[in-house]
């Protein structure tokens, strides 16, 4: 390695001391031209020069203290940002280098007068410790902190904050950390206790001190082994603070306090009853300054639920100590300002609110503690609060108490306990909307909302919908206050939402539901859409209009006697001068993106027959948008509704719309090609510390400043526009390319396609997910119009989505990357389907062409020898995804077996893991299955080789990822079925025992949540005894009696588990025909079973 140049050979002159002194100095300049100048000066000089001078201004006596400050966080700085410099140069003098910066930083720690320099020479000298290449129990730092931790003396309190703060820091190190807080948690854990015990009298020092304690012990936990002594002592100290909280609820100390509740969910054992009485005084007290006195109570309200939420095992068995603390939350959900003429006076319900920030935090955390801990008992006891929460005679309480019925509904876990009760709620909302208090009428529309928004219906409408719609459509027309008005159009738009069909076949509603709501669409037709689509409130007639665009999906061809009506609407809207319309129009964004929404709802409506004079008209406009849109006139939120809409009409056009291409096609692919800037910049040294990221928007470009635990500032800027542009571009190529199908020229598609490839790589994952998402269709539009060019693309596109899987994030290849190669496989399925069965009509002389002869595109695609190679490169892919997601889930439940189970810390981050695992064994079985069933036998080898393992082991472990051992199930079962005998003979042995303890658990019944399981593991048997007589006949019975077993289970006799029964009487009934002989007798008894579905 080449010697590390010394400050003297660098600089004739010595270190840069005053010429960094002079730069501090300049850096707190207000002239932007000021601090950008001083910045380039300490950035031409060489780290190694550099770092010293820093070091030694941060130490220096007569430096002000602002600037010490500031060159122990640039220090901090230029290590993170230009350690490059250094680190391949020799280590000797790197470690010299390193020590000798250390040496100033600690003797700064210990000897500073002030604590902001202390606390700033903490951190940079641990992420000096850290840059050496060794390190040891026995480093400087770490000494220091430890002969402090002996003494026993706190000492002055802001040597004692930065020491805290430094042993904190030290423990960021992953490798040291462990043994560190082994060696050094016990005296941490006195040195706490002693800060609390003297942090009691107050003070900003005290607090600071007793912060930064909290901090480091959090720190220590998460780093402390979960079978550490260690831990259980530290438990010691929750009455110690609790004692302090009480004589100072500090806002920094219950953010720690927080922490650690989460971090350790021991530490309150057996003082929740304290901690709770603890928030109840908090949240009780009224100081002047209600804002400052809010954030107090909302972060008290933090800690108690935390305390709850992080051991939810231990909470469901202790519901005395919950039931408190719900009652509190909701009474904190009610306390809002009684200004309503404030309240009433906001222009947009989707801004945020400002005020009563205590009653949405409440709100929040009362959810929380329903989702987390999912019992039945909590969300009963939430249901009784509301209940006298309404029987009451303050306005407030009923205001809580709808507010929490709304958020609860909102929330899933939660909802279907809320819809059991449906009719009392509907009762208690009704009543409300009497009320002289508009917030309160507005609640208990909010909460109708929600409930519609959850209700899932079928059959007639009943006496009881009618009446709600009758008194919610009264409502609205003797409703004065906007707000109300507002949230009574979308309870309205629910209900009539809740009787569209869901299928394939659009929105319309049953014909017999519609003749009996008719009556009630012209109603709300006559008496809210029609008048208050003149509304003065802009957001108001953006709401009729959205009502009318859900009558006219729900109505359907139903609708076309109110269409010229409405369609004249649309045009006297959409006819306006774009850009004058816009400048003059707060709002006028918004009310272009509903007027378009409602012509896209008209089209579908009514269907092409009676729209057809409209569309070219329609078409014009909404390229006319695009047109303004493009010169930078409006939001891109409008040019991407725009093109939704195009879409839309398009699909309704089907192939007539071809005509149109010419004009459309430029247009979005000049969007698609867009460039999008994307800038990473840090930010001039400021001395903020504060973790945490802002976002500001500027035009069309997205700053976001992100300011990381070390200090670190980034700010990112981002042409958002562009990005909503693309996106929405590519979602409009593929609704094209499903619309006009094989009828689009095929240089068009080629085209697209070319344009969906390049973006397939661009640098946003957003981007890269519409683009992947487009190419299956724009590619399928070849394949019955070109063959050649279909086979290349298919080809060439399947190539890029093995690279794909290797290069982009998990998530990233499970949401978007292996769906898009699923789709283009069962697109060559489909075209190979097609021309087998063209051939099979041929030989049976139907037809005369020869439309089913030659190769098809699967085999077209790839020689013999490239086909072998493209399945041994696509399963290697997949299997290199999944053994790292499938690893860190062994670890994870390995983890688990020491740990005290009624304390187990459920993190949401695990959960989220968990989900994250289960979609993307997911994505690879979809993957796999097309592939099996596209190539069949010839996947096997590849198969084996790579993904036999991790799926395997999947369905060995007993608690391995459920949604995991669905994928195995299905994985396996495919792979006997499209893998010929041979696969059957590899794969029965593995699936078979699995499938049958999951459709008859031995210890348990089935629950609601197996149905998914039981349909793949029936599926998986199914496959076994078609495939695999032999290995099959060893476990008939046991077949036969756990499937049997199934289908009288409680749960597969109700109509939401109908999809799992059917599954398993498919596979009993198999068993049946192909085994008689050995069946015998008891295919009677098998029989007379399945007739009882």
């Amino acid at each position: 390695m080449p010697p590390m140049p010394s400050p003297a050979t660098l600089n004739p002159m010595g270190h840069p001391t005053a010429t960094v002194q002079e730069a501090l100095k300049a850096l707190q300049s207000p002239d932007n031209a000021v601090r950008s100048a001083s910045e380039a000066a300490l950035g031409g000089f060489p780290l190694a020069q550099l770092l010293p001078a820093l070091a030694q201004s941060v130490r220096e006596d007569g430096v002000p203290s602002s600037e010490q400050h500031l060159a122990a966080i640039l220090l901090r700085r230029c290590l993170q940002s230009r350690w490059s410099e250094v680190e391949n140069s020799n280590p000797a003098d790197t470690d010299a280098l390193l020590q000798q910066t250390l040496e100033c930083l600690l003797q700064a720690v210990l000897e500073s007068s002030e604590g902001m320099v202390k606390k700033s020479a903490a951190d940079a000298a641990a992420e000096v410790w850290r840059r050496k290449q060794t390190r040891s129990l026995e480093d400087a730092p770490v000494a220091i902190v430890a002969r402090w931790l002996a003494e026993p003396e706190l000492g002055q309190l802001e040597t004692a904050t930065a020491l805290f703060r430094l042993f904190d820091r030290l423990c960021e190190d992953e490798e040291i950390a462990p043994r560190l807080t082994q060696t050094h948690g016990a005296s941490l854990a006195r040195k706490v206790a002693l800060a609390l015990q003297q942090g009691r009298g107050g003070g900003k020092e005290s607090e600071a001190c007793m912060t930064a304690a909290l901090e480091a012990l959090v720190t220590c936990v998460s780093s402390l082994p979960s079978s550490s002594t260690i831990r259980a002592s530290l438990c010691d100290l929750a009455p110690l603070l609790l004692s302090v909280l009480f004589v100072s609820p500090s806002p920094a100390l219950f953010v720690s306090s927080q922490q650690l509740a989460e971090t350790f969910p021991q530490f309150f054992a057996g003082h929740h009853a304290a901690l709770l009485e603890l928030v109840v005084r908090v949240v009780g007290s009224h100081g002047a300054d209600a804002g400052a006195d809010d954030d107090v109570k909302a972060v008290a309200l933090n800690v108690a639920v935390s305390a709850v939420t992080s051991a939810p095992k231990w909470a469901r068995k202790n519901l005395n100590i919950v039931k408190p603390l719900l009652e509190v939350l909701a009474d904190c959900c009610g306390r809002v300002t009684s200004d309503e003429e404030t309240w009433s006076s906001k222009d947009r319900e989707e801004d945020d609110d400002e005020e009563d920030r205590l009653a949405q935090e409440a709100l929040a955390l009362a959810t929380r503690v329903a989702e987390r801990l999912n019992n039945n008992a909590v969300l009963e006891m939430l249901l009784h609060i509301c209940t006298s929460f309404l029987a009451s005679d303050d306005w407030r309480r009923h205001l809580a108490a709808l507010s929490l019925l709304a958020a609860l509904l909102e929330e899933e876990h939660s909802s279907l306990s809320v819809i059991a009760h449906s009719d009392e709620v509907v009762a208690v909302c009704l009543l409300r909307l009497q009320s002289p208090h508009a917030r309160l009428r507005w609640a208990a529309l909010n909460c109708l909302c929600c409930l519609l928004q959850q209700e899932e219906r079928e059959g007639s409408v009943t006496e009881r919908e009618k009446n709600l719609l009758e008194k919610l459509l009264e409502s609205l027309h003797n409703e004065t206050n906007n707000r109300c008005r507002r949230k009574g159009l979308q309870a309205v738009a629910e209900f009539f939402s809740n009787f569209g069909a869901d299928d394939d076949e659009g929105p319309a509603m049953d014909p017999e539901v519609y003749a009996q709501l008719s009556p009630y669409i012209e109603a709300a037709l006559q008496n809210a859409v029609v008048p208050l689509c003149d509304s003065s409130d802009a957001q108001t007639q953006e709401l009729a209009l959205a009502v009318g665009s859900v009558l006219a999906q729900v109505s359907g061809q139903h609708f076309q006697r109110f269409f010229s009506f409405f369609m004249g609407a649309v045009r006297r809207l959409l006819s306006v001068d774009f850009p004058s319309f816009l400048k003059t129009h707060p709002h006028g964004c918004s009310l272009l993106e509903t007027a378009v929404e409602f012509a896209g709802a008209l089209a579908t409506a009514v269907g092409m027959e009676v729209f057809a004079p409209d569309a070219p008209w329609l078409l014009e406009r909404l390229v006319e948008i695009q047109n303004v849109c493009s010169e930078g006139t409006a939001d891109a939120s409008l040019q991407a509704t725009a093109m939704e809409a195009v879409g839309i009409v398009a699909k309704v056009m089907g192939p007539a719309a071809l005509p149109f291409l010419p004009a459309v096609s430029p247009i979005v692919l000049a969007r698609v090609r867009q460039h999008v800037d994307c800038d990473f910049a840090e930010a001039i040294a400021t001395g903020n510390e504060e973790a945490g990221a802002s976002v500001s928007e500027e035009g069309r470009i997205s700053k976001v400043n992100i300011t990381d635990k070390s200090g670190r500032q980034t700010v990112i800027s981002i042409n958002t526009a562009a990005v909503e542009e693309k996106c929405a571009a590519l979602r409009l190529l593929a609704s094209l390319a499903t619309s006009v199908g094989g009828q689009m020229p095929p240089d068009t598609a080629v085209e697209w396609a070319a344009a969906v490839t390049a973006e397939s790589r661009g640098r946003f994952a957003l981007i890269r997910k519409e683009a992947l998402g487009a190419l299956p269709a724009i590619v399928n539009c070849l394949s019955a119009s070109d063959f050649g060019q279909f086979v290349r693309l298919s080809r060439e596109s399947l190539a890029l989505l093995v690279e794909a899987v290797k290069e982009n994030s998990a998530r990233h290849v499970s949401d978007f990357v292996l769906p898009a190669a699923t789709q283009l496989l069962q697109n060559l399925s489909l075209e190979k389907e097609r021309k087998e069965a063209l051939k099979g009509l041929s030989a049976l002389g139907e037809r005369q062409d020869a439309g089913g002869e030659g190769a098809t595109a699967a085999e077209a695609a790839f020689s013999l020898e490239e086909r072998k190679a493209f399945l041994s490169q696509i399963f290697e892919a997949m299997g290199r995804f999944l053994i790292p997601i499938l690893t860190e889930e062994f670890e994870r439940l390995a983890s688990k077996e020491g740990e005290d189970d009624e304390w187990e810390n459920v993190d949401e981050d695990e959960e989220e893991a968990t989900e994250v695992a289960a979609e993307a064994y997911d994505a690879v079985m979809q993957a796999t299955g097309a592939l099996f069933k596209l190539y069949g036998g010839e996947c096997l080898a590849s198969f084996d080789a790579h993904l036999k393992m991790p799926f395997g082991a999947l369905l060995a472990h007993e608690q391995a990822n459920p949604g995991g051992k669905v994928s195995a199930l299905c994985i396996f079962a495919d792979a006997i079925t499209f893998g010929g005998a041979e696969a059957g003979k590899m794969y029965a042995e593995v699936i078979l025992p699995a499938a049958l303890l999951t459709v008859c658990p031995p210890s348990a019944a089935l629950v609601e949540d197996d149905v998914y399981a039981v349909s793949a593991a029936a599926y998986g048997i199914g496959a076994v005894a078609m495939h695999s007589r032999e290995a099959f006949l060893a476990r008939r019975e046991g077949a036969i009696e756990a499937l049997t077993r199934a289908l009288q289970s409680p749960v597969l006799q109700t109509d939401d588990c109908r999809s799992a029964a059917d599954c398993a009487a498919c596979a009993l009934l198999k068993i049946a025909l192909l085994y008689t002989r050995e069946v015998g007798e008891q295919s009677a008894t098998i029989f007379t079973e399945l007739l009882k579905r």
